[in-house]
C-alpha cells in the first residue's frame, strides 16, 4: 500500500494529536503489565503543542492513498555543552523522539515508521546528527516496529507503588540513616559522580565527560534545600557508605501525576551485597508517602550489570523505554565517502 509523506505544520497539529492518543493508549497497555501501571492522562494535546514549538525539529507525516493521515515523526535536536550533567546520559549532538513525537497506525506499524523515518534520518544525518533515541512505551507493539530498523533498548524507566508502611527490609549491622541537607553537597556530589563514573567500564561503555562530572557534584544544591526534595546518607562506623535522592517527577504519558523520581542512589562497592540499598529506599518511601506521593519512578541502563537486575527485584515494573541507534561515524565524512 502507498505510504506518501509530507510535512508535519500547525493546520496539522490536532489530527496528530488524535492519532497519538488513539496510537498510546494501545501501546502502553502490554497484557504483562498491571493496569495501575498503565492508566494516567495521555498527554497528547500538551505533548505535541510544545514539541511544534520547538526550534529545529524535524517532523513529517505519513497518508495513505486516499491522503488521509495515518502517522506522524517529530525528532527533537539535542545539543549539550561538555560541562551540562545531561551529557553523562546522553550523546552531546544527537535528536530525540519524545512522547508525543510519533504515531503509527495499527497493523501497518513498521511499514509507515519505515517510511517516515527514512524522510527525518536524512534530514539529521545531513545536520550531523547521527545518534537516534526514541522514548516508548513499555511493551513489544511499541518497541518491535523501532528494533526492525536497528534500535536497541538502552535505558529503562520503571514505575512502582508507594504504600503505606508495611513489611521493613532488615536492618543491617551498625547502620546508621540520616537526612541530608544543603551541608552534605559534597558528600552526595561525591557519590553521585562516583556512580556516574562506573558507567564507563562494562557492560555500558558510556563515556561520562570529566567537565560534566564536576557539574554533577554541584547538580544536587537546590534540591538539599528544598523541603519537596528528600536525600539520605547511610554511614557505618564514621563512614558515608551510601546515599539516595528523590526529586518530584514531572508528569507524562507514563509518569502519573502524584510522583517522586529516584534522582540517585549510591552504594560503594565493599559495602553492596548487605541490603543497605534497600534500607535507603524503604527510607525514602516512607517519607514520599507521608509527602502525599503514590508513585516512585526511577531509569536504569539495561546493560548495566548491578541495576538492569536490583530494581525489578525491588519492586519497579519497566514502563517506558529509550531506545537508540547509531549511526557508522564515517557518514560523518566528506559526502560520498560513505
Amino acid at each position: 500500500m502507498t505510504v506518501a509523506i509530507a510535512p508535519l505544520t500547525a493546520e496539522h497539529i490536532p489530527l496528530a494529536v488524535q492519532r497519538y492518543d488513539r496510537w498510546f493508549a494501545r501501546a502502553r497497555r502490554p497484557p504483562s503489565q498491571r493496569s495501575w501501571l498503565a492508566d494516567g492522562p495521555v498527554r497528547g494535546e500538551e505533548l505535541l503543542g510544545k514539541l511544534h514549538s520547538v526550534p529545529g525539529l524535524e517532523a513529517c507525516r505519513a497518508m495513505d492513498a486516499d491522503g488521509v493521515m495515518i502517522g506522524h515523526l517529530a525528532a527533537v535536536p539535542v545539543d549539550l555543552g561538555p560541562g551540562d550533567p545531561a551529557a553523562l546520559r546522553t550523546h552531546p549532538r544527537s535528536a530525540l523522539i519524545p512522547h508525543g513525537g510519533h504515531a503509527l497506525p495499527s497493523g501497518r506499524e513498521s511499514e509507515v515508521l519505515r517510511s517516515l523515518y527514512a524522510r527525518v534520518a536524512e534530514r539529521l544525518v545531513a545536520d550531523r546528527r547521527l545518534v537516534h533515541y526514541v522514548d516508548v512505551p513499555a511493551g513489544e507493539g511499541a518497541t518491535t516496529p523501532w528494533s526492525d530498523l536497528g534500535f536497541g533498548r538502552e535505558l529503562v524507566y520503571g514505575l512502582m507503588a508507594v504504600k503505606a508502611r508495611g513489611r521493613q527490609p532488615r536492618g543491617v549491622e551498625g547502620l546508621g540513616i540520616r537526612r541530608a541537607g544543603p551541608g552534605d553537597l559534597p558528600q552526595i556530589g561525591r557519590m553521585a559522580a562516583d556512580s556516574a563514573r562506573r558507567q564507563r567500564g562494562a557492560a555500558m561503555f558510556q563515556p561520562q565527560p570529566e567537565e560534566a562530572l564536576a557539574a554533577l557534584r554541584l547538580h544536587y544544591t537546590d534540591a538539599l534545600a528544598d523541603p519537596r526534595c528528600g536525600a539520605w546518607i547511610a554511614s557505618r562506623r564514621g563512614e558515608e557508605i551510601g546515599m539516595v535522592v528523590v526529586v518530584p517527577a514531572t508528569a507524562d504519558p507514563v509518569v502519573p501525576d502524584s510522583c517522586v523520581e529516584l534522582a540517585e542512589a549510591y552504594v560503594e562497592p565493599a559495602a553492596r551485597g548487605e541490603g543497605i540499598s534497600r534500607v535507603l529506599l524503604a527510607t525514602a518511601l516512607a517519607w514520599a508517602y507521608d509527602n502525599g506521593h503514590r508513585y516512585i519512578s526511577a531509569r536504569w541502563h539495561s546493560a548495566s550489570p548491578l541495576a538492569a537486575g536490583h530494581w525489578p527485584a525491588v519492586g519497579f515494573r519497566p514502563v517506558a523505554y529509550r531506545l537508540s541507534r547509531t549511526l557508522d561515524a564515517r557518514i560523518g565524512g566528506r559526502p560520498g565517502t560513505w
